[in-house]
């Protein structure tokens, strides 16, 4: 799908009145059109062979076209790479949200006492855990299909992708479940898809890799600067991780292949991180990217369901981002005239919004976050996030700040 992706993504515009959109790449392929300065471009890809080259789709005189661009016809191609480094494809995600529902409920149908206790640890990212305790109960259930589904989690949860296909086998044998073989068939093809076998070990991390698109020398420097983003985030927010966090980094073109990820996404987190490594070195830019998961993995382990503008928002921030200031007069203008949602109600599912929608909902979450900062720097986050009782308060007071006409304070 490609809705959950633009959320992330900035608008390419073209740079010259009368820049040709071509057939294709070359510059003696067919003249489709001519497009004026200014003219807003949807990117369908952006092609890997080196010609950086995009194809495209614009308006010319109400009517769609779709052609070819290089990217010097484009104003924004930095800012567009920067936030498709970013942006992550909710597919496993939206794949994995029905079954972990599931196990929720099962947990509390108390089927077995250590049920509940597996689901607690996979929910806090102890899958290793929650994989060793229910080893007894499936010895005594061993067809019974809500504790084989959970098990699957968990082991998939530990990167033990076959594990988990054999458990899940077993209960959709046992009882047929729709949420349950869309996600069998999703890890599948990532299974039969991923070549990334190499392992390396640090103190918080197992990186799982390609040794062709990453050389030990830099795989070992990625673990280190993951153990070293981790601590800076740990150290704000409050977090720990009491098993091996897993790292899965591989070419952009294997990684699209296994995860079903939109052409431009650059990572995700699904209780695994998975980066697509598009960089000849460890540069600042991977960095960013890899703080931008990590975010997301330590606020999961605090065992608290956060809203998705504190997730999205501090996943921004913590990782580098900072909010043009013309967007944000932009945002506060929208706000006083009651066209964006207020934080409270922008919801935990983004990808039914519109693509202009979920833009506008990112760079909101993160002008939220940077209020955060700003007005509870003395209080700091990790109070806040110690007491998420105190979120409520704390939201409307941000939609004051934001320009919400109405917003109480505290």
């Amino acid at each position: 799908m490609l809705v959950p992706v633009l959320f992330f993504i900035t608008a390419l515009t073209v740079k010259q009145d009368q820049t040709p959109l071509r057939s294709g790449c070359d510059a003696s392929d067919e003249i489709i059109a001519s497009l004026a300065a200014g003219t807003p471009v949807e990117v369908r890809f952006r092609l890997a062979d080196g010609s950086d080259c995009f194809k495209i789709s614009a308006a010319v005189n109400g009517k769609s076209v779709i052609g070819y661009l290089p990217s010097s016809a484009l104003t924004g191609v930095e800012r567009f790479d920067k936030d498709r480094a970013s942006a992550a494809s909710v597919d496993i995600n939206q794949a994995l949200q029905p079954v972990e529902t599931e196990t929720k409920k099962l947990a509390a149908r108390g089927v077995d006492p250590t049920v509940g206790r597996a689901s607690d640890l996979i929910e806090a990212n102890q899958p290793a855990q929650a994989l060793a305790i229910l080893e007894p109960s499936l010895k005594r259930y061993p067809k019974n299909p809500d504790i084989l589904l959970l098990a699957g989690l968990a082991a998939y949860r530990a990167d033990q992708l076959q594990t988990a296909l054999d458990y899940w086998k077993q209960s959709l044998d046992a009882a047929p479940n729709e949420a349950l073989s869309r996600l069998y068939a999703k890890v599948s093809r990532e299974k039969e898809n991923d070549r990334s076998g190499d392992k390396l070990y640090g103190l918080r991390f197992a990186l799982r890799y390609e040794v062709e698109t990453l050389p030990v020398d830099t795989a070992r420097a990625v673990v280190t600067a993951l153990d070293q983003e981790f601590t800076i985030i740990a150290n704000q927010i409050g977090c720990r991780t009491d098993e091996r966090i897993v790292a899965i980094i591989q070419s952009r073109e294997a990684y699209l292949r296994t995860t079903g990820a939109a052409e431009w996404s650059g990572g995700q987190y699904d209780g695994r991180i998975h980066i697509a490594w598009t960089e000849g070195g460890l540069s600042a830019a991977m960095r960013g990217r890899m703080a931008h998961e990590l975010v997301h993995a330590c606020l999961t382990n605090l065992g608290t369901s956060w809203p998705a503008w504190l997730q999205e928002g501090l996943a921004q921030k913590m990782s580098g981002d900072v909010l043009p200031s013309d967007v944000r007069e932009q945002l506060k203008k929208l706000a006083e005239r009651r066209q964006i949602p207020r934080l409270e109600n922008l919801g935990q599912n983004w990808s039914r919004l519109s693509a202009e929608h979920a833009r506008l909902a990112y760079n909101l979450a993160l002008a939220a976050a940077e209020e955060l900062y700003d007005s509870y720097s003395s209080y700091g986050l990790r109070n806040i996030l110690n007491n998420p009782q105190s979120l409520p308060q704390i939201t409307a007071e941000l939609d004051r700040k934001l320009g919400f006409p109405g917003a109480s304070a505290p």
